[in-house]
């Protein structure tokens, strides 16, 4: 604790459960994580927003889950630039505390799309080397947290997490 405090904060991954940086959730199994998995895509589907490179993915019907939680720090904390190469996944990515400033890139954009990734903001995209899509966390906003919530919470006034759920089909 006594070393200098790097000029950009590098994001850390929170060891969960028995210091495992994921924890795993079979298909069926009563969880919050599995909650709100299959309550985003409930929603997917009654909106009709589905992936149209895969017809026969029904991402109701999964085989598990895999959770991590990814610390920002405001505003330095970054994420550079990358395409998940996870055949047979897709990402839900849930943002809790600031706002990241996020981008994505997929291979019929003519350009990268960047956004505000707010508190309670949920994304899902299809993880695969096919999908390659570009995505990464360019900064976080500073004092961005919702008042309630960083009143409950303190430590996301300064931070954003990404908890990420990572199905597999």
């Amino acid at each position: 604790d006594s070393l200098p405090r790097a000029m950009v904060p590098s994001p850390k991954t929170l060891l969960l459960g028995e210091n495992e940086p994921s924890l795993k959730f079979e298909f069926g199994e009563q969880s919050i994580i599995g909650s709100m998995v299959e309550a985003a895509s409930d929603v997917l589907y009654r909106r009709g927003l589905r992936d149209e490179s895969s017809e026969t993915v029904d991402l109701r019907k999964y085989q598990s889950l895999t959770l991590a939680v990814i610390r920002y720090e405001a505003p330095d904390g970054r994420f550079a630039p990358h395409v998940d190469h996870c055949n047979d996944s897709y990402v839900y990515l849930a943002s809790l505390g600031c706002t990241a400033n996020f981008m994505v890139k997929g291979p019929g954009m003519a350009e990268k799309r960047a956004f505000k990734f707010r508190s309670g903001d949920l994304l899902v995209f299809n993880a695969s080397t096919r999908a390659a899509l570009l995505h990464g966390v360019m900064s976080i906003d500073v004092a961005s947290c919702p008042p309630g919530l960083s009143e409950a919470a303190p430590d996301l006034r300064e931070h954003r997490y990404g908890v990420q759920c990572r199905m597999h089909v």
